[in-house]
């Protein structure tokens, strides 16, 4: 992604959430969940060639989400200027089927919810996009200002 990409996310970044179409269209029918992962068992491990990455081009992250976030544009912003000043560009790693940062024009890949088919999808992605470090969404939701949800400190004196 281009510098003016990243300007892109940043202007579209806002608190307002878009319509779930799909709720209008399904109407009383339970929609099926996405992101069944069958990746092929190989006994051959595929050429690095295949995804060749320029010397000095930008770092990429993994974000695991696991659940919805309470502030996606908050962290969205956060991730945006972090790939601009440090171009170290997000992955998001999704559990469910929307994650809010579609809505932005992040990179989301979906990831099944059984832990082991997760953890295969996830190692999977992390070779294809040669991910540096792969970071749960709450923790740098914690980051960009969004709080977690826990006592108050007034709460704690009782």
């Amino acid at each position: 992604m281009t510098d003016i990409s990243w300007y892109d996310i940043l202007s579209r970044t806002t608190p307002k959430r878009p319509v779930q179409l799909d709720d209008l269209i399904s109407g009383d029918q339970e929609p099926k969940p996405h992101g069944n992962v069958v990746f092929p068992e190989m006994g051959l491990i595929p050429s690095v060639a295949l995804w060749e990455r320029d010397e000095g081009g930008p770092t990429h992250i993994g974000v695991r989400i696991v659940s919805p976030m309470k502030s996606v544009y908050n962290v969205a912003r956060f991730l945006a200027a972090a790939a601009l000043e440090r171009e170290v560009y997000p992955v998001i790693l999704s559990r469910i089927d929307y994650s809010g940062f579609e809505q932005f024009g992040f990179r989301v890949e979906r990831v099944p919810d059984e832990p082991m088919a997760a953890q295969f999808a996830e190692e999977e992605i992390r070779k294809f996009w040669d991910l540096a470090i792969i970071i749960d969404g709450d923790d740098i939701g914690l980051w960009a200002g969004q709080k977690a949800q826990s006592q108050s400190p007034s709460d704690n004196s009782k």
